[in-house]
Formats: C-alpha cells, structure tokens, sequence
C-alpha cells in the first residue's frame, strides 16, 4: 500500500500545475511593480525571479515535513513561504542595505492585520520589511531576506525577496550546487565548512577590489581608465583559473597549472566580452555574468572535442595556425584543456569562437597595420604577397613550436617584438617578391631560429 504522504505530494503538485498561470502572472507584475519602485537606482544591475519547481516542491514537502504539518495541497501551498522568489541584484555588498533602506522608506503602509508594509500604488503587495535583517542562515552566513505576499484573484500567493550583491549571487550559485543540492555524507564537514567559509571571504575581499575599480571608473582621467581595465582583466583571469581548477579536479580527479592559460583567456574575454560590451557600461555585471555562467556549466575533460575538420579562413595566419590546432586539439592534453575551457566559456558556435579567438592571437602577435604598411618600396601587389607569406612564415613557426606556450602572454610579446626586428630587417633586404620567394626557406629558418630562442 502506498504511503499516504506521495498521495498529499501527488496533490500538492497537481494544484501547483494549475495555478502556474496566476503564478506567472503574478511574476509579471511583481517584476514590473519592483522595477517601478527602483526607477533611477543605479545601484541595482538585475532583477530575477521564479516560480518553485515541482522537483524542488517534491523535495521540500519532505525534507520539511510539510505533510505532517498540514493537512491539503492547498494548506501546503498556502505555507510555502517561497512559492514565488525573487533577487534584487546589485553590485556591491554595501549596496545591499542601501536597497533594503530603499524599501523601507517606500512601503511605508502598514497593514495592520499582520504588520506587513506596502505602497499606496499596489495594495496588492506586501512585504516585512521592518524584519531583523541580514538574517542568519544555518550555514551561519548572512542573507538579506524578506517574506511577503501577493494578492491576485482572491488568491494569496507567498513571495520571498532576496537582496544580493553580485559575489554573493555568485557564491549562493556554488553553495546551492556543490552543499545544498550534494547528498553525499562528508566525513570531513569540518574542513569543508573551513574551506567554504575561505572561499566566501575571497569573495568579499573580490567585491572590496570591484567597489575600488567602479569607484575609479567614475574618474575622467585616462589614467585612472588604464588601471581600472588592467585590474578587471587581472580578475577575469583569477576567476577563470579557480573556476576552471575546481572542474578540471572535480573530473580527473586533479588539477593542472592553469595560470597562464586563463591569463590569455582573461586577455581574450576582456576584449571580447567587456572592452568592446555593444556600449553596455556595467562591466562589473558583465563580468560577473560570464563568471556566473561558467559555474553552472558541467565540464568533461576526458571526452573529445568535437570540430569540423574543413576549417578554412581567408586570412592565411589564421587558416594555418587554425588547422594545426584542430589537428593536434585532441591529441596535446594541454591544447585539449584549453579549448575545453575557452568553449565552455563561449557555449555557442565551437567554429565560430575558435575562429574569433585566432582573430584575438593573430592581433596580439601582429598589428595588420603595421605589417600593411612594410615594405612600401615594393609595388603594392607584391607587397601585399610578401605580407601575406611573412604572416605564413609566423604560423607556420608557431605550429613547429607547437606547445600552448605559444599563447602565453610573456611570450606573445617577446615574440611581437621579435617579428618586428625580424621584418624591419627583411624590408632592408628584399627587393622584389621574386626575390623574397628566391630565399624564403632561408628567411623561414632564420626567422625560426630567433623564435626557437624564446622558447629555449
């Protein structure tokens, strides 16, 4: 016979599914009233919200003995003090308080039958505002978190608020998936409680350092403009090798040193994803964005990665340095690992990011207004063959080195500088295209060896 508490589940699940339309029409207006009551608060960045699952439902009537306590789905619903959560996201922790502040000046009704606050526009929407806050959670951490409710349709649907910065945004993503939702018994808690306890004090020194770069960001000064995008690379960068550190453990089992590889992938994200944003300022956003994104991917670093083959681009650097690495991607561990992280990162079009990271490097190594503008004594057709074939010799050079050194950055700048002497000098040199195609296994094995030097 089957226990009488699945049957209450059953229920409670049932009523949920038939009530999601007033749910999400309740979101709708509850996200439309917030953003109402923070018109022209810039310290808030985004504004998220969802309807409890039926898994995580499932899941709650038991681990908090709903059905003991309550008697009908719609009594088990009616207590669900989250049935409908939403996150006011803003950027730094101090921001935090400022919001909940905020709140308490604007609902400033009262509703005298259980002391709720609201504003006159929506009599509709009520929250504690006035409640002891940050609570403290089990964990022993502090969260900004207001109950409250929404009357729709003669219905009273519960809603909770939660106020977060941006890290800890981010560090609630890595409690809920690797504690919360992580049944295994841990015979060492108390290290893993420690080592938790770590991680969330770096992110608060993180957010001292952003509240540092933002407030410098307000400055004119192109000084203060330099510094400001040299630190945010150096926190991509950081961020990258942690994160990617954790998941390369959590797959085989161990870790590999991942510095200079995220420095690069820093580089390319920075330029990619937040220098040039399509005119979105919030950088901090931004970037806390993609940090949170790479979180919630799964990775596998044991499996292929799979690419087409026929891998062709116009620009002759590109195509041969590209087609080399799509060679030896899933043969060179070190190359495999990379790509694994830099595909994570970008979860679109594998080609398409592959393509436009090759873009990335061939401008790190080579300004294409420089090499365009070598060789002027030369007619301008046959300068422009000689530019195309010094942009072969450099990949073809960087294939033979093969390690994925090649893209670390203090050897990209040595090898930039190295090029430069090296074409400046050939400019002296070649007279004609004839003549530089004459010797140019020469100039290639000359050109090799100044390159061997740097990885020597």
């Amino acid at each position: 016979m089957r226990l009488k508490v699945f049957d209450t589940i059953d229920d409670t699940l049932r009523l949920l599914d038939s009530n999601m339309p007033l749910y999400r029409e309740a979101v709708e207006e509850i996200h439309d009233y917030l953003k109402y009551l923070f018109v022209g608060q810039d310290m808030i960045v985004d504004m998220n919200s969802r309807i409890k699952s039926k898994e995580s439902l499932r899941e709650k009537i038991i681990r908090n003995r709903f059905y003991v306590e309550n008697d009908t789905a719609q009594q088990i619903l009616d207590h669900l003090s989250d049935l409908i959560g939403f996150i006011i996201e803003c950027r730094f922790i101090e921001d935090e308080f400022h919001v909940l502040k905020h709140l308490r000046e604007t609902l400033n009704q009262k509703n005298a039958e259980d002391g709720y606050y609201y504003h006159e526009r929506n009599p509709n929407f009520f929250l504690d505002v006035q409640s002891r806050q940050p609570q403290i959670q089990k964990n022993g951490f502090a969260i900004y978190r207001i109950d409250g409710y929404y009357l729709k349709n003669g219905h009273k649907i519960n809603v909770e608020l939660q106020i977060k910065a941006l890290v800890h945004s981010f560090w609630g993503d890595i409690e809920h998936k690797l504690v919360y939702k992580n049944t295994n018994y841990y015979v060492y808690d108390d290290f893993m409680k420690e080592l938790l306890g770590s991680i969330k004090a770096n992110l608060t020194l993180t957010d001292h350092q952003l509240k540092i770069i933002y407030d410098q960001m307000q400055e004119e000064s192109r000084l203060d403009t330099g510094i400001t995008e040299n630190s945010f690379e150096q926190l991509i960068s950081k961020e990258i090798n942690d994160l990617f550190a954790l998941k390369l453990n959590e797959s085989i089992g161990f870790t590999l040193n991942l510095k200079k590889t995220s420095a690069i992938l820093g580089h390319y994200i920075f330029i990619k994803d937040i220098r040039y944003d399509g005119g979105n300022n919030d950088r901090i956003s931004a970037l806390f964005r993609t940090f949170r994104k790479m979180n919630a991917i799964k990775m596998d670093f044991e499996n292929e990665i799979e690419m087409d083959a026929n891998f062709h681009s116009q620009d002759i650097f590109i195509h041969t340095l590209g087609n080399h690495l799509i060679s030896v991607l899933n043969k060179d561990y070190d190359w495999f690992v990379f790509f694994k992280m830099l595909f994570a990162i970008e979860p679109g079009n594998n080609m398409e990011d592959f393509t436009l990271f090759l873009n990335v490097i061939k401008n790190y190594l080579v300004d294409n207004y420089w090499l365009n503008t070598s060789f002027l004594k030369l007619p301008m057709e046959e300068a422009e063959l000689v530019h195309n074939e010094c942009a072969k010799i450099l990949a073809v050079s960087l294939c033979e080195i093969g390690r994925i050194d090649i893209i670390h950055d203090d050897k990209m700048i040595a090898i930039n500088k190295a090029f430069v002497t090296f074409i400046e000098e050939l400019e002296t040199r070649v007279i004609s295209y004839h003549d530089f195609m004459q010797y140019q296994q020469a100039y290639y094995e000359e050109w090799l060896n100044r390159l061997k030097e740097i990885f020597s």
